[in-house]
């Protein structure tokens, strides 16, 4: 399994990486819509993925209904990001269509019958989870795609935040670690990959806003501090989610959420990190204007 690991890393680092690149600057049309229409086909089979999921931990499952309505809220913010120029109008746009779904896939369990009212909160906390999880959470990775100014340097900064953490974690983890199962859910961590994560994490981001960063560059203390901020926010919420996933796998007694990637495992074995980190990346940007925001 550990050579499997290394080998789809590698892979990830020398096909995968020069890919997106290149795509970054070749297929730049229609705000990049290939790369958005990988990130629909990521979203819909990590959904399938986690209503399995909560199908082997004896939860109701609410059918490919839910799975098709939440691609909405993405379909829509990919649309705003064509037809709007305005960022802020493309991020209500994203609430409100996941808002306004979520609504419509609760509405069925107000009239449910008597018999049925026993799995009434088990369906609903599912319905909320897969819809948040699988709907919300990719939205956003379409929102940083298509819906930045700067969609170019943006997304390799986004890129280099989360893989780049994931890589350092990994080196770290397997010639430095000396003390592992520090976390029931997730036994391999290990605190090197921790710290060599954030390290990871940290020089992206110094990386995305200094060089990167466009036509504005903070400079000085400024530049210090949001770097920092940035780069230890991000690290946060990569390793939070990765956990997160593990957790949902350990409660369904599952070791991976599928088998499609080669040496990952599942769609949600691999963006995991990007679902949780992508609402920081762009909560942040707003905050601070980065990226010509």
């Amino acid at each position: 399994m550990n050579e499997k690991n290394t080998r789809a890393r590698l892979l990830l680092f020398f096909i995968g990486i020069p890919l997106l690149i290149l795509s970054l600057f070749f297929l730049q049309f229609a705000h990049y819509i290939i790369i958005s229409g990988i990130i629909f086909v990521v979203q819909f089979l990590s959904s399938k993925e986690l209503r399995n999921m909560l199908t082997r931990a004896a939860m109701p499952d609410s059918g490919d209904s839910l799975t098709f309505i939440g691609l909405i809220p993405s379909v829509l913010t990919y649309i705003s990001c064509f037809l709007s120029g305005s960022p802020l109008e493309t991020a209500f746009v994203l609430f409100i269509a996941w808002s306004f779904c979520l609504i419509l896939i609760l509405v069925p369990l107000a009239f449910q019958k008597k018999n049925s009212f026993p799995e009434l909160i088990k369906q609903a906390a599912s319905i909320v989870l897969v819809h948040f999880y699988t709907a919300l959470l990719p939205g956003f990775l379409i929102f940083i795609v298509s819906g930045f100014p700067n969609s170019q340097y943006t997304i390799i900064t986004f890129a280099m935040l989360t893989f780049g953490n994931d890589s350092l974690a990994w080196l770290f983890g397997k010639y430095l670690a000396k003390k592992r199962n520090l976390l029931d859910v997730s036994p391999n961590k290990s605190v090197a990959g921790f710290i060599g994560g954030t390290i990871g994490s940290i020089i992206a981001a110094f990386i995305g806003l200094g060089p990167m960063a466009g036509t504005w560059k903070p400079s000085g203390a400024s530049y210090t501090l949001l770097s920092l901020s940035l780069g230890l926010g991000m690290a946060f919420f990569v390793i939070v989610g990765d956990l997160f996933e593990s957790a949902l796998k350990r409660s369904a007694r599952m070791k991976d959420s599928g088998s499609i990637v080669p040496g990952r495992g599942g769609i949600l074995d691999s963006f995991d990190s990007l679902y949780f980190s992508a609402p920081f990346f762009v909560a942040f940007s707003f905050s601070f204007h980065l990226f010509n925001l």
